[in-house]
């Protein structure tokens, strides 16, 4: 969350982030998050003030609940109680998002402010006490749908917003030499006040990286968490973690097809992204030969699939934690089951949450013995009737770079 601030005379950065901040500590934050606006500070200008590093987010969080399932919509702190349909999307390797409807209705107090488009409102989701969902507010779109007049409206975790935007041109030329993740991941999203959480260690330094201009931030730190192995995502409470895949071993439930909370499952296969050989290959450097690694995938032979790519800005023993995260990688995109249940929450009484295990069984869905998945996402689903869950799962070691030991399918 940012705010804004209405120069005067006599003020430069330093003196603002004084004023804001306590200290002129973070002056150069503030003029990385204004482009085109130098000093000396013209009287009157409106400037973006973004959170600062470590800054706690003092938009009210909570609501009071009377049950533990109550769903409660925030929108700049104030409880929006007409919504009639709500989704939640949560991902292990994704941005979080929601989805909500309500009646189109002008008379609703404050309907016109809150739904202004273009305005970019923050949005909190609760469940029970506790917040599901932090972000921003896209533009609400009004449509007519057999005769009755609805909005639907699409937010965003806070992160989103770097899917969208490039780093401010102040930045550029945007090199990082001799450095890690998380230092990279700070300077980039420090001008937009969003905080990265590292879940996970950071992995080897990065010789040399640049980002040219146009390429979107949130693209340019996927490429890179992949290289080392990390998932990027968002928490619920609108923050930039880098985080690795759980381990199998302790799953959080049991679920057999046909039975309760069981209501569909549905396998998606793609066969053209299934490889028989992955090479990464390091770019070569004038003079010297680029090392290569090899992993060959013992689970199709008698087929010659080979996929071979660079493995940029490497040394010999990364290019083989880049080629196994991409054999991982490549059993994540190979097959995916959704698990649709009449339930949020699992046996334990905890929201599905990503990044966990479950155990499944369903021979209608070529699962045929007690099979344990990892959850890549949650979909939370509820109207005035009914909740319902859905748990996109994908195999294991498809995020840790480990080739699953058995296939759903085996004997």
């Amino acid at each position: 969350m940012s705010t804004t601030y209405n120069t005067v005379d006599g003020d430069t950065f330093e003196k603002i982030a004084r004023i804001k901040y306590g200290s002129e500590q973070n002056a150069n934050l503030i003029a990385k998050s204004n482009p085109g606006v130098t000093e000396p500070l013209t009287p009157g200008t409106v400037i973006v003030i973004p959170n600062a590093p470590g800054t706690p987010n003092n938009l009210q969080q909570q609501t009071n609940a009377n049950s533990d399932n109550q769903t409660a919509i925030l929108i700049n702190g104030l409880r929006f109680k007409f919504w009639d349909k709500v989704r939640i999307t949560r991902s292990i390797d994704n941005i979080d998002t929601v989805e909500f409807s309500a009646p189109f209705d002008v008379n609703i107090p404050n309907f016109k402010t809150v739904f202004r488009p273009f305005s970019y409102q923050d949005v909190i989701v609760t469940v029970g006490d506790n917040p599901l969902f932090t972000g921003t507010m896209l533009t609400p779109v009004p449509v007519v749908e057999n005769k009755q007049k609805i909005i639907t409206v699409s937010c965003y975790s806070r992160p989103g917003r770097l899917n969208d935007c490039t780093a401010p041109a102040s930045a550029y030329p945007l090199e990082f030499n001799g450095q890690g993740l998380q230092e990279i991941a700070n300077t980039l999203t420090a001008p937009f006040g969003i905080p990265v959480i590292f879940k996970a260690n950071q992995g080897a330094i990065f010789e040399r990286v640049a980002s040219d201009p146009g390429e979107k931030i949130l693209a340019f730190l996927i490429k890179l968490t992949k290289q080392r192995n990390l998932i990027l995502a968002s928490d619920p409470l609108g923050n930039l973690i880098v985080w690795q895949s759980i381990e199998t071993g302790s799953p959080v439930a049991v679920l057999k097809q046909g039975s309760s909370p069981v209501l569909s499952v549905s396998p998606f296969f793609s066969p053209q992204e299934y490889y028989s050989h992955i090479t990464g290959i390091e770019p070569v450097i004038v003079g010297l030969a680029g090392s290569q690694f090899t992993v060959k995938n013992a689970r199709l032979t008698g087929v010659m699939r080979p996929l071979t790519f660079n493995a940029p800005d490497t040394i010999d023993s990364t290019v083989k934690s880049a080629v196994e995260a991409k054999a991982g990688r490549m059993f994540g995109n190979i097959v995916s089951y959704s698990v649709r249940l009449n339930t949020w929450r699992d046996p334990a009484g905890n929201l599905w949450e990503p990044n966990t295990t479950i155990k499944l069984v369903a021979p209608d869905a070529m699962i045929y013995n007690n099979y344990e998945f990892i959850i890549r996402s949650v979909e939370f689903n509820r109207d005035n009737k009914t909740e319902t869950a859905t748990l996109n799962l994908v195999l294991p070691g498809s995020f840790s770079g480990k080739i699953p030991n058995t296939l759903p399918w085996d004997d």
